[in-house]
C-alpha cells in the first residue's frame, strides 16, 4: 500500500501559483516525509526551481473560471480537481491545495487510519474575529475540498464520478441546493457528491485557517506571523490554509 501527497498548481496572470506550491513541498518534505505528485501544465512547470525527487503529471488545464479574491475578479483553475482519482498514483492520497501548509505530522497519522473519503466540515479561523465565508450560502451542509483524503476503491471511486457528474450539470445543482453563488467550487462538488451518495467522514478537527483579509509578513518552517487590521498573531507548529496567495512571491 502506498501513501502520498497529490498537488494541483496552475499560474495565473495575477496570482505565481508554483511559488506556493515550493513553500508546501517544502513543509511536506520536512512534516510528512511523503511522496508528491504535482499536477500541472507545461508554461507553470518550467518556472519551479530544482526541488529532488518530485513526481510531475502534466496536463492542460479548462480555462474560464473565476474567483473573487480581495475586491478583484482573478483567473482560477480548478476544474481538474475532480480528475484525482485518475491522477493519483497512490493507494492512498492526501490531496491538497498548495496554499495549504503542514506544520506538523497530522495529517501523516490521519492518513494511516480506516477511511474512503475524509475532508473537513469546519474550519477554525485562527484571527479568532469568524471572518471566514462559509455560512448560509445553500441549504447543503458544507465541506472543505482544500484538504481531501481517499483511499483507491469502489466508494471513492464513486464520489469521484459523482464530482465529475456534478462539474458538468453544474447549473441544475447550484439550483437544486440553492447555492448562493454561480461560479464552479469544489467545495460545493465535493459536498454535492457526498449527500447524493452518502459516502465519506469528516476529519475530526476543524480545519486551521486564515482568509484573505490577513497578510502573512514573515514566516520560518515553524510557522508564519501574521497581521489583520493592525494586529499582528503568529502560528507555532499549527497545519494552516492561507489565503493570502501573494505571501510567498518574495
Amino acid at each position: 500500500m502506498t501513501t502520498g501527497v497529490l498537488l494541483y498548481c496552475f499560474d495565473t496572470p495575477e496570482v505565481r501559483y508554483h511559488k506556493l506550491a515550493e513553500r508546501c513541498i517544502e513543509q511536506i518534505k520536512k512534516y510528512l516525509r511523503l511522496e508528491i505528485t504535482v499536477v500541472t501544465d507545461m508554461a507553470t512547470f518550467k518556472k519551479f526551481k530544482p526541488m529532488g525527487m518530485i513526481n510531475y503529471k502534466l496536463v492542460e488545464p479548462k480555462a474560464g473560471n473565476k474567483r473573487s479574491y480581495r475586491g478583484k475578479k482573478i483567473a482560477w483553475h480548478n476544474m481538474e480537481r475532480s480528475l484525482a482519482y485518475d491522477h493519483s498514483p497512490y493507494t492512498k492520497t492526501i490531496l491538497m491545495d498548495c496554499d495549504y501548509f503542514v506544520f506538523s505530522d497530522y495529517l501523516f497519522e490521519l492518513s494511516k487510519t480506516d477511511f474512503d473519503v475524509l475532508l473537513h466540515d469546519k474550519v477554525d479561523d485562527l484571527t479568532g474575529q469568524d471572518i471566514i465565508e462559509g455560512k448560509d450560502e445553500s441549504v447543503l451542509p458544507l465541506v472543505w475540498a482544500t484538504v481531501t483524503l481517499f483511499k483507491k476503491g469502489d466508494r471513492a471511486r464513486a464520489v469521484f464520478d459523482m464530482i465529475k457528474h456534478v462539474q458538468k450539470f453544474y447549473v441544475h445543482y447550484i439550483n437544486l441546493y440553492r447555492i448562493r453563488y454561480a461560479n464552479y467550487r469544489n467545495d460545493y462538488a465535493f459536498a454535492i457528491a457526498l449527500h447524493q451518495l452518502q459516502i465519506g467522514s469528516k476529519i475530526p478537527t476543524p480545519m486551521p485557517m486564515l482568509g484573505d483579509r490577513v497578510s502573512i509578513i514573515d514566516s520560518d518552517d515553524e510557522g508564519v506571523v501574521f497581521k489583520l487590521d493592525g494586529n499582528v498573531n503568529f502560528t507555532k507548529l499549527q497545519d494552516v490554509h492561507i489565503m493570502d496567495k501573494e505571501w510567498c512571491n518574495g
